[in-house]
Formats: C-alpha cells, structure tokens, sequence
C-alpha cells in the first residue's frame, strides 16, 4: 500500500461520487477508480458501496477509513521528525588538501545546532553522492571542477581564495639565478594527483615565464611539500598561509596570473535550511587568504 496516496482514499470516502473526488485531487476518474480497486484488491474487502451517480463507505470501508487516519497521522509525524533531524545536519564532502579547511571548524563552533560531518573521496564518487543526496555539498577548487557540475540544475558560491606563490628554497634561487631557471631545472612537488591540475600549472606558467617544468613529485601532505622544497628538490606552488611555517623559502607571487578559489557546489534540487545557514556564514564572513 501507498501510504502516500492515501488522500485519494479520503476523497473519495468524503465525497459522493469518484468523479468528485477525482476532480479534488486534480486525477483522471478513471485513475480514481483504478485506485480504488487496487486497493480493495489488496485488502481484500469491498471499501464502497458504488451506483452510477453515487459511491457510500461499506462497514469495513468505516474501519479502514478510521485506522487510515491514524497510520496517515503517524506516518506524517514521522516524515516531519525524519525532515527535523535531516534539518539539523549538515554533510559536506571535500575533494582533494589544497585549502585551509579551517571555515568548517569555524562554521561549527558558530552553529553547535547543527551537526556538521565532512568526508572526503574522489571526484567522481562525491559527484555521484551529491545528485543522490547522500550529502548535501561539495567543496572542489574551481581548476578541478569538470563539466558533471556545470549543468543547470547546480550552484556554487565562493568560499576561499588567496595570494598564489611559487616558492623554492632559497639555495635553489641562489643556485639558478631566477624563478624562470627554477622552473627549467626543479619538478613541481603539489599534494594533487590530478593531471588536470598539473596541466594547467604548467600553461600558465609556461605563458607567464615562457618556460616549462619537466617532472612533478607527488606528495600526500603540506609537511612534505615543505620538507622537499626546503631541500631543493623542486618548487611548489601554495597558496601564501601555507607556506608560513616553512623556513628559508623564496617566493614569487603569482598574483593575477593563478587564480585558484575553493568553491562549495550544490544542487538547487536539495538545500536544507542547514545548507542555507552554512551559504549565509560563508557569505556574511570575508575569508581571504
């Protein structure tokens, strides 16, 4: 049984015919009777005593009726407690360590009312969570973001950007006399697996110092980045906070050439009031690298 459409049911049983009734509910007659039908066939007990003009509830028709009633009440003081606690969380997934992540601590500690849980995955896999509602957002840098979210039923707003630096250690510097000769000579270290984003690093600096790096040495935290560019054994390019625990570093800022911004994208289709208060803090609150 549809409990969903039990207000066909209702309808009918308060009006005096299946014509009525269906032209209250916006439905066919004939959907209406089908309805009806079914759900008789179901049960297996006649619910109505029919005539041509008129249609009247039987006593078995009275008892459903009745017990209906409180399964549809119960049923409706579920989906509203169920909407409650879907109102009171918050599931964000994030793809890839290229930001300070710290706006959700942040966002947290300013609304304890709802329950923020971050997960973090591949592209495609929380691409695929989000059109099916498993959470309700993600977080992707805007050089990453490809075509699956760029369709119409999807929004984004900007959540963090910031000053963009090539930094090497400062011996490289010493050693090669420029950022376009440390660029020739050293890999790219990044904490990105991704080729995408290693293709755009090298056009825009190939058109910024008409030069191109060959290699690029993959690592799995900010630590290690800062570890191999301290030691010379390549550059990186971070944004200017994280490279502020690093010591002996020179950087060269990218200014309005490298424009990388963490993006958080949803579907217009799914945006709890959770949602909507974390996009209001994000919007009320400057974050600027």
């Amino acid at each position: 049984m549809d409990i969903s459409k039990l207000d066909l049911f209702f309808a009918a049983a308060n009006s005096e015919s299946f014509t009525q009734a269906a032209e209250k509910c916006n439905v066919a007659q004939t959907t209406m009777s089908k309805y009806i039908a079914q759900l008789e066939d179901e049960l297996g007990v006649k619910l109505f005593y029919r005539t041509t003009r008129e249609c009247s509830l039987t006593e078995a028709g009275h008892t459903f009726y009745n017990g209906a009633k409180e399964l549809k009440k119960d049923y409706d003081d579920l989906t509203r407690q169920l909407m409650q606690v879907a109102e009171d969380e918050l599931k964000i997934g994030v793809y890839g360590e290229f930001f300070d992540l710290s706006i959700l601590s942040m966002f947290s500690k300013s609304h304890p009312e709802i329950e923020l849980k971050v997960s973090f995955g591949g592209r495609t896999d929380l691409y695929d969570q989000l059109k099916r509602r498993k959470i309700h957002a993600v977080l992707i840098p805007n050089i990453l973001v490809s075509e699956a979210l760029r369709d119409h039923s999807m929004r984004y707003v900007n959540v963090l950007s910031g000053d963009t630096y090539i930094y090497c250690s400062q011996e490289a510097m010493n050693e090669y006399g420029s950022i376009e000769e440390v660029i020739r000579n050293l890999p790219m270290i990044t904490k990105s697996r991704e080729p995408r984003y290693h293709d755009y690093c090298q056009n825009i600096l190939n058109q910024t110092f008409g030069v191109s790096f060959d290699g690029v040495t993959v690592v799995e935290s900010i630590a290690k980045q800062h570890l191999l560019t301290e030691l010379s054994q390549g550059f990186a390019i971070m944004l200017e906070q994280e490279a502020e625990d690093a010591e002996g570093l020179y950087g060269y800022s990218l200014q309005g050439v490298f424009n990388e911004t963490l993006q958080l994208y949803y579907t217009i289709k799914h945006v709890p009031q959770s949602l909507r208060t974390f996009i209001t803090y994000i919007n009320q609150v400057t974050f600027h690298a």
